[in-house]
């Protein structure tokens, strides 16, 4: 709209909805991927109701729109306007585990490369932690005496930790 200069106006911001519905969506061929990516652009610059995004955990292209109808009319332009088939599903769901329960575990390591080879035993418990806990994991050092040496513990903290994110 146009008016008269010396008036101070501004128009507030359209309200765009989260989307009530999504979908998971590939390239029937891998060689599509980058028609694939430039039609999704695309598509949420003319759209804004539109949104894709990847799960960081699944891999998957989740896009998301407001109904069936209207994200199978952009499955749909991608097979016409692109040439680009694709392949639709419910996105996957990342299941996580978590211990609810104390468990203990005791673990021998043996790495025979020639010669005396390497060995070492772990021996602990890991157990849930408060609801309020700062850290997402507790290392406690209960190891009685030097039979090792102080100097390797952080390197079994560092092991530990690389463990619990797998």
């Amino acid at each position: 709209t146009f008016c008269d200069p010396a008036l101070d106006m501004t128009m507030t911001s359209i309200h765009v909805p989260e989307g009530v519905m999504s979908l998971s969506i590939k390239p029937k061929n891998t060689a599509d991927n980058d028609t694939f990516s430039k039609a999704l652009n695309r598509f949420m610059f003319e759209d804004p109701t539109l949104r894709v995004e990847v799960d960081d955990e699944t891999g998957e292209t989740i896009i998301s729109g407001m109904g069936e109808l209207h994200l199978d009319i952009y499955c749909q332009r991608l097979e016409r306007e692109y040439s680009c088939p694709v392949d639709v599903g419910r996105p996957k769901v990342a299941y996580r585990e978590t211990l609810t329960q104390r468990s203990e575990f005791n673990y021998l390591h043996k790495k025979q490369s020639g010669g005396s080879g390497q060995y070492g035993r772990v021996i602990g418990y890991m157990e849930p932690l408060d609801e309020d806990a700062k850290e997402p994991y507790v290392f406690a050092n209960e190891m009685i005496g030097n039979a090792i040496p102080p100097e390797f513990v952080p390197a079994v903290e560092k092991g530990l930790k690389e463990a619990l994110v797998e």
